[in-house]
């Protein structure tokens, strides 16, 4: 019977052990799971575009694996915050929501844009975890499809593949650009449409009955974390800049390594300073040799006056004259001797270096020296 008690209890140790175990490795799990940081996942929001005019909301979703202190910020493209929705609280694991009204801290709607949400954790032992996606996510070259014009109503339609800013060029092949109907405007994915009357920016050219029309679009993609803002124009937030601007990685579309401030169309105004007058009809009488001034305007100077830019001027949309390295001002001297006498028009094109353009179109009054 000895050799049947050894045995029995020989059995009985190893269970007893194999118990122990267990109760050991059943002690240790949760001390386990607390060595992983906190996962910020299933994160989301809808709508993608918010209104303010129709003072809607936001909905921003999102799943933490484990209790912590939360932080959700709306971002602007420099990095300031114009709206903290969650300051710290702590939260239990699962799926929580953050509304947003599109207003800023200071109970101000924010201005017109694309916007970044930035959700931020603290766990027990103080680590963070950031969802940031903007510097991995965006900035590529988007092909729009499905891009069509229809002259009897006005519409541009195209196909967005996925979120991003566009920008609708027109004007004639092989230059001058006359307008710009979209300039870098953050869009939804999906089907999108503007309304063009055809004209030039001046409004002076039937720039859609041109057999050399030309309507160009470009796109780069947004980040994943953007939301959309349509709204009013507006100063800058004077929230805290506690984020890195919006970059992207060497591969994007090199439109979007820009600064959204100044990545835009260039303002310039044209004048004659030795106009004596003005037509019945408003439009300078000019005769002879006259100078044209072309200022660009002090809100985009500080920019453009940093790269190199070209000025080209097109009388009666024909070339007069290129200069490849221009100056602000920039003055040309218009020989209009061999123009008859009558309406005219004088275009100017400023094309920076880095494919932004600025464009004037105005009316003359040619009259032949007495």
């Amino acid at each position: 019977m000895r050799p049947r008690v050894a045995v029995m209890a020989g059995l009985l140790g190893v269970s007893a052990a194999g118990c122990a175990i267990s109760r050991a490795v059943g002690r240790q799990a949760p001390a386990a799971a607390s060595t992983a940081r906190v996962a910020i996942t299933s994160v989301g929001i809808e709508p993608k575009t918010l209104d303010v005019k129709t003072h809607g909301t936001a909905v921003i979703r999102y799943t933490l694996s484990r209790a912590a202190e939360v932080v959700v910020d709306l971002v602007d493209d420099e990095g300031r915050i114009v709206r903290r929705l969650r300051n710290g609280q702590e939260q239990p694991a699962g799926p929580h929501t953050a509304v947003w009204d599109g207003l800023a801290d200071n109970g101000q709607a924010v201005a017109g844009g694309a916007y970044r949400y930035v959700i931020r954790t603290k766990d027990v032992r103080g680590r963070e975890t950031v969802y940031d996606p903007s510097t991995a996510t965006g900035g590529e070259e988007l092909q729009p499809r499905d891009f069509t014009y229809e002259p009897q109503s006005g519409a541009v339609r195209w196909l967005m593949p996925r979120a991003g800013y566009a920008r609708i060029r027109v004007g004639l092949e092989g230059f001058p650009h006359l307008r710009t109907l979209l300039d870098w405007e953050p869009l939804e994915a999906g089907e999108q449409q503007v309304a063009w009357d055809g004209k030039d920016a001046s409004g002076l050219i039937q720039v859609a009955d041109h057999p050399n029309r030309v309507i160009r679009i470009n796109a780069f993609a947004l980040a994943d974390n953007t939301v959309i803002v349509r709204g009013p124009s507006a100063a800058a937030p004077d929230g805290p800049t506690l984020y890195a601007p919006s970059t992207k990685e060497a591969g994007a579309y090199f439109h979007a390594h820009h600064a959204r401030a100044v990545c835009h169309e260039v303002r310039c105004h044209v004048m004659f300073p030795d106009a004596r007058r003005l037509s019945p009809d408003g439009q300078p009488v000019l005769s002879g040799k006259v100078p044209v001034r072309v200022v660009v305007d002090e809100v985009d100077a500080a920019s453009v006056v940093n790269q190199r830019f070209e000025m080209v001027l097109y009388e009666d949309l024909t070339l007069l004259f290129e200069e490849e390295e221009a100056l602000n001002p920039f003055t040309f001297l218009w020989d209009t001797s061999s123009l008859p006498a009558g309406l005219h028009l004088l275009t100017v094109n400023l094309l920076t270096y880095d494919d932004h353009y600025g464009v004037a179109t105005l009316p003359v009054m040619i009259e032949k020296p007495s």
